[in-house]
C-alpha cells in the first residue's frame, strides 16, 4: 500500500465514490481503502469505523443535495422555486441513488455534523416560504411539511427502483402539497 497522507476530504471523496459507483450498501471500509490506495486501518484516523464512514457520506450527500436545492431556486420565488427545488430533489435522488440512499440514515446521538446538515437542507425551503410570505413559525412548518412528503415519495420510490412511472403521481404530489398550503393561508 502506497505511503500517502489522508486528509478527511480525500476519504469523502472517495467514498462518494464507491457511494456513486456501486450504491450506499456497497460502501465499506476496504472499498474506500482500496478506492485511496491505503491500508483499510489508516481510515480510523479520520472515522470511527464502518458507521462513521456511512455518517460522513450522509454528511456530505446531503449538503451535496442542498447545494443542488439553492441552486435550482436562483432567480426564482414563491411556488417556483418550491417546484424547482422539488424537482431536484427528485432529480438528485434519481441521478444519485447511492447518495440518496446515504440522506435516509439517522442522525446519530452526540455527533451534529448530520444533523447541521439536515437543518441546512430544511433552511432552504423555511427561505423560500419566508420569501413567499408566510411567518416564521408557518414557514418552518410548511417547510418540514413540504420536506417529509418529498424525502418521503423518493424514498419509497428508491426501494421499489422503479422511474418514469411515477411521474403523475410526483406531479400530482406537489399540487396537492401546493393546494393545501394555499388553503391553509387562506383560512388565516
Amino acid at each position: 500500500m502506497a505511503s500517502t497522507r489522508l486528509t478527511l476530504a480525500a476519504l469523502t471523496s472517495a467514498a462518494i465514490g464507491v457511494v456513486e459507483r456501486s450504491g450506499f450498501d456497497a460502501l465499506t471500509l476496504t472499498a474506500v481503502a482500496d478506492e485511496l490506495g491505503v491500508a483499510t486501518s489508516t481510515l480510523y484516523t479520520h472515522i470511527g469505523g464502518l458507521d462513521g464512514l456511512k455518517h460522513l457520506v450522509a454528511e456530505a450527500a446531503t449538503r451535496n443535495l442542498t447545494g443542488e436545492l439553492r441552486n435550482s431556486a436562483i432567480g426564482i420565488s414563491g411556488p417556483d422555486a418550491l417546484l424547482a427545488m422539488a424537482v431536484a430533489y427528485r432529480e438528485f435522488a434519481l441521478d444519485h441513488p447511492g447518495q440518496f440512499a446515504s440522506t435516509l440514515l439517522p442522525p446519530r446521538v452526540g455527533n451534529g455534523d448530520l444533523a447541521d446538515a439536515n437543518a441546512e437542507l430544511l433552511r432552504v425551503f423555511v427561505l423560500v416560504y419566508r420569501a413567499a410570505g408566510l411567518d416564521e413559525a408557518e414557514s418552518e412548518l410548511a417547510a418540514r411539511a413540504m420536506r417529509s412528503a418529498i424525502h418521503g415519495f423518493l424514498a419509497i420510490e428508491h426501494s421499489t427502483a422503479s422511474r418514469a412511472e411515477h411521474d403523475a403521481e410526483y406531479r400530482y404530489l406537489l399540487g396537492a402539497l401546493q393546494r393545501g398550503l394555499l388553503l391553509q393561508r387562506d383560512d388565516g
